[in-house]
C-alpha cells in the first residue's frame, strides 16, 4: 500500500471548497475563498457560526409573515410540481416536461436547467454501472427564507430528498438514502404562477457532472454506460467495539444528528452541544469528530492536546485543526496509532484490492475523499446494502446513509477507507 504521508500534500493550504453562506452573500453565486492555516493549532469560534438546521433564519432579507401565507403555499405548490418533475426524470430519462419550469433564453435560467440535465444523466449512468434502477424518488422543499422585489421573489430553500433503489437481480429488496441541500433560488411571476430565473446549490453530484454537456434540444436523456463493475465488498457489519471506540454508538450518532429528518424521525437537527462549521470546508469534519469522540451519545475516542473541541465563556469555541480539517484528522488518526487505512485508491482499485487484502470495511470506519491533489471531505460508514455496498453519512451536504463514492468522479477521485483501532 502507498505511504499515504505522501499522497497528502503538506503543505498548509486549505484548499477552497464551494460552500452556502447566509442568503445575502449567495444571491448572485456561490461564494469561494482560500484560507490558509494560522500558526495556531486551534481554530476560533469566530469562524463558527449557528447553520441553517433545517429552521428559519432569522435576520436575512423580508420573511414571510401571516399575510404572506397565500404567496408561501403558491410557491410551494409550484416547487412540488417542479421538484416530482425532475424527479420523476431520474427514473425515467425523460426530460420534455422540465422546461416549462425554465427561461432558456436567459443564462442564469438556462444554466440551471442545464445543471439539471447533468444531475440527471450523471445518476442514471451512476446506477447502470452497478445494475441499479431507481425506483421511486421524493423531495421536499422547505422555505428557508423569502424576499420579494418587483414580482422577483428570492429564496433559500432546503430540498430533502429520500431515493429508493433496487439491485435488478435482488428486485424484492429495496434499499433508501438521504440527501439535503440548500438553494438559492430566484422565481419570477410567470401568468399565474412562477418561473425559475436562477437555482444555484452545492450539488451532492457536483463531482461527476464535468463529463456531461447539454445544448437544451434534448428530450431524453439516454444512459450512456453500462454494468461495468463486479461489486464484491469485503465487509463487517458487526464488528466489535474496542476499549477505546464504541463503533455501534459512532453510527447511532451519526445517524441521529445527519441532518436528514426522516432518519431520526423527522426532528432533523444537529447537536447543539457543538457549534456548525460553515466557514472554509465546512461542517464534514467537525461532524466526524463529534461521532468518534462525543462521550455521551458517541464513538468516546478520548480527546487530547492534539484533537479536542473546547468552549468556555470567555474565549467561546476552540477547536483543534485536527478536529475540523479532513486531511489534520487523517494525519492526526495515523500518526497517534488511533487508525490504518484498509484500502485506499479509485473506485476501480479498492474493488480490485478487495480479493488481495484479508481487510474489511467495518461499521463506524471513515472514508476520506481526496480528488486531484486535496483531502477534500470525510464520512463515517453507517451500514451497507443487500449488495454490501458501504453507506456513508456526513454533513456539510446532509447526507444519510448514501453510497459512499456517489457524486465523486471514478477517474480522478481516491478514497481511503480509514478502520479505527
Amino acid at each position: 500500500m502507498r505511504n499515504i504521508f505522501k499522497d497528502i500534500d503538506k503543505k498548509k493550504i486549505l484548499k477552497a471548497s464551494s460552500y452556502l453562506l447566509f442568503p445575502t452573500f449567495l444571491i448572485t453565486n456561490f461564494v469561494f475563498f482560500i484560507s490558509k492555516t494560522s500558526n495556531s493549532s486551534f481554530v476560533p469560534s469566530v469562524f463558527f457560526s449557528e447553520g441553517y438546521e433545517n429552521e428559519p433564519i432569522a435576520h436575512a432579507g423580508t420573511f414571510i409573515t401571516d399575510s404572506d401565507e397565500n404567496l408561501e403555499t403558491s410557491i410551494i405548490s409550484f416547487l412540488n410540481d417542479l421538484y416530482s418533475t425532475r424527479n420523476k426524470s431520474f427514473t425515467t430519462g425523460n426530460v420534455e416536461d422540465l422546461y416549462k419550469f425554465y427561461d432558456i433564453s436567459q443564462t442564469f435560467s438556462s444554466y440551471s436547467l442545464k445543471h439539471e440535465f447533468k444531475r440527471i444523466a450523471f445518476l442514471r449512468d451512476w446506477a447502470s454501472e452497478r445494475n441499479i434502477s431507481f425506483k421511486n424518488i421524493e423531495s421536499t422543499p422547505k422555505i428557508l427564507s423569502l424576499k420579494e422585489n418587483d414580482n422577483t421573489y428570492s429564496l433559500t430553500l432546503s430540498e430533502e430528498y429520500k431515493l429508493d433503489y433496487i439491485y435488478n437481480d435482488a428486485a424484492e429488496k429495496i434499499n433508501n438514502f438521504g440527501v439535503s441541500l440548500i438553494h438559492t433560488l430566484e422565481l419570477k411571476t410567470f401568468g399565474n404562477s412562477f418561473i425559475v430565473t436562477k437555482d444555484y446549490y452545492q450539488d451532492c453530484f457536483d463531482g461527476g457532472l464535468g463529463q456531461y454537456d447539454f445544448n437544451l434540444t434534448e428530450k431524453n436523456i439516454p444512459i450512456t454506460k453500462y454494468r461495468a463493475y463486479n461489486l464484491n465488498f469485503k465487509i463487517n457489519p458487526t464488528p466489535e467495539n474496542s476499549s477505546t471506540y464504541n463503533r455501534e454508538a459512532a453510527v447511532n450518532y451519526a445517524n441521529k444528528y445527519s441532518g436528514i429528518s426522516f432518519a431520526n424521525n423527522f426532528d432533523s437537527k444537529y447537536n447543539s452541544n457543538y457549534y456548525t462549521y460553515v466557514a472554509g470546508s465546512g461542517n464534514c469534519t467537525n461532524f466526524i469528530s463529534q461521532c468518534l469522540a462525543d462521550s455521551l451519545e458517541g464513538g468516546g475516542i478520548p480527546q487530547d492536546k492534539n484533537w479536542s473541541y473546547k468552549f468556555n465563556e470567555s474565549k467561546g469555541v476552540m477547536a483543534s485543526e485536527t478536529w475540523v480539517n479532513s486531511e489534520k484528522l487523517l494525519e492526526y488518526l495515523l500518526s497517534s496509532n488511533k487508525a490504518f487505512i484498509s484500502f485506499s485508491g479509485s473506485f476501480n482499485e479498492i474493488l480490485d484490492s478487495m480479493s488481495k487484502s484479508s481487510n474489511e470495511i467495518n461499521l463506524g470506519d471513515l472514508v476520506i475523499y481526496k480528488q486531484g491533489d486535496y483531502i477534500e471531505h470525510s464520512a463515517i460508514i453507517t451500514g451497507f446494502d443487500n449488495a454490501g455496498y458501504p453507506l456513508v453519512n456526513s454533513n456539510s451536504i446532509d447526507k444519510f446513509k448514501m453510497p459512499f463514492d456517489l457524486g465523486w468522479n471514478n477517474d480522478t477521485s481516491e478514497f481511503y477507507i480509514v478502520s479505527l483501532k
